[in-house]
């Protein structure tokens, strides 16, 4: 969808003129590279006509963060924050642009608070499309649908996968005793993460009472109800997912925050304004499953980290790579895999 924000539509005849004046207009024929991300920046670009589609590179993959139309603009970016490009620009057809060097288009901006204020506005924005499309798990939590993403790792690893001898570890002797406690802590107590280590029979917590450190306990311990009842007490899970509401709403209503750049200020806010933590019976279900994934043929489960806050599961398997999928579509990907 191509966005409807054109660059002229507040200046005066003067100001387009100046604007025009320092300036060079360039063609660009579909699929030209304009500029790469990673490059140097000189230029920030007007679109005369046609339409530039602005991309990221995600895990070797080439995706859009926006398609921008006649009287939109970009690249003023890389030229406010003295950074290399954070993003491609491609001629999606056939593209006239106006070209306004950096040197000159800071100088106009200094001196035009009109033009200044738009920029910012705008700068804002882009950085928040950036952030939400460079995070490899997007920030807007249970609405993020069909959640699947694969990253490989050390190929070596895949190649070795096969021949590497397999054992039964000691979470994988306990595990009928440890998946209902585990349950218990996500559904019924102060936990709202959980990490399974399986190589090394750690289990790490994080709890609300105490959300900026982990806990990490041996499998031993986790399946014991005395410990259980020792560290973790017990809160309804509507009790928890309140009081995490209220936690964010003591956080933004501190100054600290306040200053925080707009961009990310707007994508914390927009995700606890709309949060809901994901359906218990979702955690009940992957964990129901760890068995199963520990016993595939070839490639088995090494850890597993599941939380009520964000709808991503992340698993690591013996091979090479990262899986995160959503809780949605987590049993297809049981299927799809087993």
């Amino acid at each position: 969808m191509i966005e409807e924000n054109s660059f002229f539509q507040d200046f005066s005849e003067t100001e387009l003129s100046e604007i025009k004046s320092n300036s060079i207009s360039k063609t660009f024929t579909k699929d030209e590279i304009i500029f790469s991300e990673g490059d140097e920046m000189d230029s920030f670009y007007v679109i005369e006509s046609g339409s530039v589609s602005i991309d990221i590179d995600k895990s070797g993959k080439r995706e859009q963060i926006c398609l921008l139309g006649k009287g939109d603009y970009f690249g003023e970016m890389a030229i406010f924050t003295r950074d290399k490009r954070t993003a491609s620009a491609i001629a999606n057809n056939d593209t006239v642009l106006l070209c306004i060097d950096r040197t000159e288009f800071l100088s106009f901006v200094e001196s035009n608070t009109v033009v200044a204020e738009k920029i910012n506005t705008v700068l804002a924005k882009r950085n928040e499309e950036l952030l939400l499309k460079e995070n490899l798990i997007a920030a807007t939590g249970i609405n993020t649908k069909r959640l699947h993403v694969s990253i490989k790792g050390d190929p070596s690893l895949r190649e070795s996968a096969f021949v590497r001898e397999r054992y039964e570890s000691v979470v994988d002797k306990v595990l009928p005793q440890l998946v209902p406690n585990l349950e218990d802590l996500l559904l019924n107590r102060c936990i709202y993460s959980v990490t399974i280590n399986f190589n090394s029979g750690e289990i790490s917590t994080n709890s609300i009472f105490d959300p900026f450190n982990e806990g990490i306990h041996t499998v031993n311990k986790l399946i014991n109800k005395s410990y259980i009842e020792r560290h973790f007490p017990l809160v309804s899970y509507d009790e928890k997912s309140a009081f995490i509401l209220r936690l964010f709403d003591f956080v933004s209503s501190d100054d600290l925050f306040n200053g925080v750049p707009k961009h990310l200020k707007n994508i914390i806010s927009k995700f606890y304004a709309d949060w809901q933590p994901i359906d218990k019976r979702e955690i009940t279900r992957v964990l129901s499953q760890l068995a199963t994934l520990r016993n595939i043929e070839s490639f088995y489960l090494r850890n597993i980290s599941i939380g009520i806050i964000q709808d991503a599961i992340r698993m690591q398997f013996n091979c090479d790579g990262t899986h995160f999928v959503s809780s949605e579509d987590y049993q297809q990907f049981l299927k799809d895999n087993l």
